[in-house]
Formats: C-alpha cells, structure tokens, sequence
C-alpha cells in the first residue's frame, strides 16, 4: 500500500469514527432530555403532593415513620440525571477525540498532496 492510499484510508476510518461518534452524542443528547423531563416531572408531581407522604397505618408507618413513598423521592430521578450527563459528556469528549484524529489525518493527506503538486 502506498503513503497516499494508507492516509486516504485513515481519513475514512477517521471520517467514520468521528460519524459515529456525532451519532452517539445525538444518543446521549436524547437520554438526557428525557433524564431532565423525568426530573421535571418528579418536581411537578412533588409540588402536587401532600406535605404529609407517608401512608397512614400501615405497619411500615409504625415501624418506620420516616419512611417515605417511593415515588416522591428524587434520588431515582436525579441519579438518572447525574448518569445521562455523565454519558453526554462522554460522548461529547469522544466526539472530539475522533475530530481530532480527523484533522490530523486530512492535514496528513493535504501535505502529501502539496509535495506530488511540487515539481
């Protein structure tokens, strides 16, 4: 294989990762919308909410009478959150990477087709 034609196939793979990458940004964007519409839900319906949100008289109440309904609490919604901005700014800094390898190979291939120009 030839310089021109092993740069030509990096800038390919290179194209293809940093495609696939934009593709899974697209993904994590996705995630985490529907991770902040969760949340804006789980805060909607807590404003809705009773101030009182332990069921009265059950034997969980008198047990524990701090224990709290499992749909007013935010830990679920937040943690889901936290990982679907984790995962954005995964993909987010993935995407650069592969922009990165993306240039170097097309600074590559421009070179090489400078110094074939030259006589």
């Amino acid at each position: 294989m030839t310089k021109r034609a092993e740069v030509e196939a990096a800038l390919a793979k290179a194209e293809a990762d940093w495609r696939k990458a934009g593709d899974d940004l697209d993904q994590a964007e996705a995630a985490r919308a529907k991770a902040q519409a969760d949340w804006d839900k789980y805060v909607a319906d807590r404003r809705k909410a009773d101030a009182d949100r332990r069921k009265a008289a059950t034997i969980w109440d008198k047990a524990f009478p701090d224990r709290r309904k499992t749909v007013a609490d935010r830990r679920g919604a937040d943690a889901a959150r936290d990982k679907a901005n984790a995962d954005w700014d995964q993909a987010r800094a993935e995407r650069a990477k592969a922009r990165a390898v993306w240039d170097k190979a097309r600074a590559a291939l421009d070179e090489l087709e400078r110094t074939a120009r030259k006589p």
